[in-house]
């Protein structure tokens, strides 16, 4: 992910999880919280954790902080 070193509050990683985030919403749309959990499960999940790593080491926990960092900016415009 060439976005990864910009960190996870960064324009580039916030943009890619808003893509994702857009792609879930073709099969199911979860709330904030259930977009939390499914990070979660993939850090948490030791197959999901293992995949997402074999892409990247520690993306999986990556992913997790960004899409925390997805649901505080969303959480805040909402305000």
């Amino acid at each position: 992910m060439a976005a990864k070193p910009k960190g996870a509050a960064s324009v580039e990683v916030q943009d890619c999880i808003e893509q994702w985030r857009k792609h879930i919403d073709y099969f199911w749309t979860p709330t904030l919280e259930q977009l939390v959990g499914l990070a979660e499960q993939y850090n948490n999940h030791p197959g999901f954790r293992e995949n997402f790593d074999k892409i990247d080491p520690h993306l999986s926990e990556f992913m997790l902080e960004a899409v925390k960092v997805y649901v505080t900016n969303i959480t805040k415009q909402r305000l």
